[in-house]
């Protein structure tokens, strides 16, 4: 990694892995919240087209 020591690397590898636990939590949050505004109803009625775009139906 091109750094001095092991220890070094270790001590910026464990800073990277919390710093991308903290993105995750905060992209998951978002997800969260934005299932939660999605309608019942809407979740129901949509229909996956996938990569034709729906024909063939």
């Amino acid at each position: 990694m091109g750094h001095s020591t092991a220890r070094a690397a270790l001590i910026y590898q464990h800073a990277s892995a919390d710093r991308d636990r903290l993105i995750t939590d905060a992209v998951s949050g978002v997800v969260e919240k934005g299932r939660k505004g999605v309608k019942t109803s809407q979740k129901k009625d949509r229909k996956h087209k996938g990569h034709a775009g729906g024909t063939g139906d």
